[in-house]
């Protein structure tokens, strides 16, 4: 049974002499003083993307409705039908206001343009200063209140030309524009476990680790694999959903999960002890503990990067410890803590740098009973600034607390009430999961999206040919689409310490991280810093390597992904002599494509437009002369993006979405398009250039 999809088409301005269309240059201007912090290069990114955003994004999905009903109403509305829309985005706003305030002098329209893209900014770049200039020109709206400029220091601004008002261009064309509503992709998510350990107690203690997952509620869970490990050799066994699936000593691995997962909200059970058998010193989650799903899914959404959540933890007769190795993809603005427990007497909180950790604060609980414990942002800003820690340096890759539940470190070591120290204190402790503990990141983000944004990934498996471990780190090949977003990537890596070992990461042939080893390391993690990393496009090269000492990363024991976003969405493009084919007397397409789901190819069908629909296929389509065709070449190139045969040249054959050249979104329902039949315009406007520059406080 064919599925059927909808393109729905509006017309957008009819001028008056001289057709428009808008082009655009993001053009950055360089300075070798600019950005020589890796902070001042985000700000620099975050300028870019706003104005992508400001320049592709429609009205009506940046501002709430409400907003706009009341800018469309009064005497004196800010949106004037008669010459925009909210289906336009705010640039293209901007710039008919703009060239066209000459003739409708009485309506103040340029006052109007900086009053909607002053509400934009401000809830787009809530968390920066910022000031935009059109042509040169700012005002009170377009500016953060209370920052001040003049006072910003090495800042580079990103500038974008509208030059969309030519003169004595071909008269009456069409432009078209498409985007996503909803889609069907294929999603693949890497679990990572933090390390916890208690007490063996002469090996009668028990350790549960549970924790939730959560899956979007119409996931098809089509593959899932998991290798849990225990610290010590002891028996650790697997529950999923309350189901029993496994147990061993040592380790488990199964390649056989996907039946125990659904979508929604997915319960891991780990329960840690001896058994019986001879034990050491400690029981525990240890690293390489991961779990791998590939799921198919029609949710765009993404999990809330700042909130970690905890673990429930039941320790049976000791105190135990908690590592929380930690990253956001973004500066980080404040951390804060919240624990609940249950008969736990005190709780430590330590930083890790290097091979030791250090203490910074020691909190009461209850032994007898329940308790919160909290560390606020202040305490731990002021403990870090103390260590000569700031949070930017936190922001550029893993940060590693460590907590103690009834548990101290000393000397390298870990002592738990009721085994090492106060032997007498056995009792059951319990640490109660999210949403009653959890830390809290703020960060202001990279990576600027939309709802549009299609949330990908790259994964390595255990033995991809793609990572190789030369020498005692590793080294990763990786290619991200040319048309992509890059997020962060994310390794779980099996290391073994041995000794002060500096750590060093590099891409691209370019360092960017360096620091000592963790003693507790299990994770490296990382985002966007520079121009060269994760460049689309090409072919990157992500490298670990160790310095001093004698730890090394285990051959084979490291799995990981890197996350990135595609659009779906294509903006306004050129002017076309004719609108669709077979126009007027159709009004749409029953358009065949063929979509890949990376193993085999299907045959789809969508409905473009509105009926009478003329039946076509992707090959036959002529983006040199239609504008529709062109637009769904565009959005099919994006959607294109695993083994394109010809990478952004949507008007070469084999087209995007043809047999030989599948996309690589099933597209499930609810497409929409607009098109523009531009009318003329009486007279040559000049191009109207818009600056926007975004800095942080010092």
């Amino acid at each position: 049974m064919r599925r059927g999809y909808v393109f729905t088409l509006d017309a957008l301005l009819s001028l008056l002499l001289v057709s428009i269309f808008v082009t655009s240059i993001v053009i950055i201007e360089s300075n070798t003083e600019v950005y020589s912090t890796y902070l001042r290069e985000q700000d620099k990114y975050v300028a870019e993307d706003t104005l992508t955003t400001l320049r592709t994004v429609s009205l009506r999905d940046l501002v709430p409705q409400e907003r706009i009903e009341e800018w469309k109403s009064g005497s004196d509305p800010l949106l004037l039908s008669e010459l925009v829309n909210e289906d336009m985005s705010p640039l293209e706003i901007v710039a008919t206001y703009w060239a066209t305030d000459p003739l409708y002098p009485s309506k103040n329209l340029t006052h109007k343009a900086e009053v909607i893209l002053g509400y934009v900014l401000n809830r787009t770049l809530k968390d920066y200063n910022y000031e935009l200039l059109i042509n040169n020109y700012t005002s009170p709206y377009l500016r953060k209140v209370g920052s001040d400029y003049s006072k910003a220091k090495d800042v580079s601004p990103a500038t974008l030309v509208l030059s969309g008002y030519a003169y004595n261009q071909t008269p009456r064309g069409y432009m078209a524009r498409a985007y996503l509503t909803k889609v069907e992709t294929i999603r693949k998510e890497l679990y990572g476990w933090m390390r916890v350990s208690a007490g063996s107690d002469n090996g009668i203690n028990e350790l549960t680790i549970s924790r939730n997952i959560t899956l979007p509620s119409d996931a098809n869970i089509l593959s899932a694999d998991g290798k849990f490990v225990s610290r010590q050799g002891e028996r650790i066994t697997l529950y999923i959903n309350g189901k029993f699936v496994d147990w061993e000593y040592g380790e488990i691995n199964r390649d056989d999960l996907a039946s125990y997962l659904s979508g929604g909200e997915n319960n891991i059970k780990l329960v840690f002890s001896y058994g019986g058998i001879l034990w050491g010193s400690e029981i525990g989650s240890a690293s390489g503990t991961t779990l791998y799903i590939k799921y198919e899914t029609s949710s765009l959404s993404v999990e809330d990067l700042d909130i970690i959540k905890v673990y429930d933890v039941i320790s049976k007769r000791t105190g135990f410890m908690y590592l929380f190795e930690n990253f956001v993809p973004g500066n980080i603005t404040s951390i804060s803590m919240r624990f609940k427990v249950r008969n736990v007497g005190k709780v430590r909180l330590y930083y890790g740098f290097g091979g030791d950790l250090t203490l910074l604060y020691t909190k009461n609980g209850n032994t007898n009973g329940d308790a919160i414990v909290e560390f606020t942002d202040s305490e731990i800003r002021t403990a870090l600034n103390n260590l000569g820690v700031s949070y930017d340096d936190l922001s550029k890759m893993v940060f590693d607390f460590v907590v103690g539940f009834d548990a101290y470190y000393s000397g390298g070591y870990w002592y738990y009430e009721g085994d090492t120290y106060n032997d007498a204190a056995n009792r059951q402790r319990m640490l109660y999961g999210y949403p009653d503990s959890y830390l809290r990141i703020n960060y202001v983000s990279k990576t600027v999206t939309t709802q549009y944004s299609i949330p990908l990934s790259i994964y390595f498996p255990y033995g991809d040919s793609r990572v190789t471990y030369n020498g005692r780190g590793l080294q990763v090949t990786y290619d991200l689409p040319q048309n992509s977003t890059p997020w962060y990537a994310d390794f779980w890596v099996g290391y073994t310490f041995s000794g002060s070992t500096t750590q060093e990461l590099w891409e691209n042939n370019q360092k960017f991280y360096s620091g000592p080893l963790g003693r507790y390391a299990i994770r490296v993690a990382y985002t966007k810093l520079y121009d060269w990393m994760m460049v689309p496009g090409q072919t990157n090269n992500f490298e670990i390597k160790m310095v001093g000492g004698g730890s090394y990363v285990r051959n084979g024991d490291t799995r990981g992904i890197i996350k990135y976003f595609i659009q779906g969405y294509v903006g306004y493009g050129d002017v076309f002599p004719k609108l669709l084919q077979g126009y007027p007397i159709y009004k749409g397409y029953n358009l065949t494509y063929w979509y890949s789901d990376g193993e085999n190819t299907y045959e789809r069908q969508i409905l473009v437009g509105e009926s009478p629909y003329s039946n076509i296929t992707v090959d036959s389509l002529a983006p040199t002369t239609y504008a529709v065709d062109d637009a769904i070449l565009r959005l099919f190139n994006r959607l294109n993006y695993e083994n394109d045969v010809n990478p952004n040249e949507w008007t070469s054959i084999p087209y995007d979405g043809s047999l030989t050249n599948p996309i690589d979104v099933n597209l499930t329902s609810g497409i929409q398009m607009s098109f523009a039949n531009m009318g003329n315009i009486p007279k040559l406007f000049e191009p109207i250039t818009i600056t926007l520059r975004v800095w942080r406080e010092e």
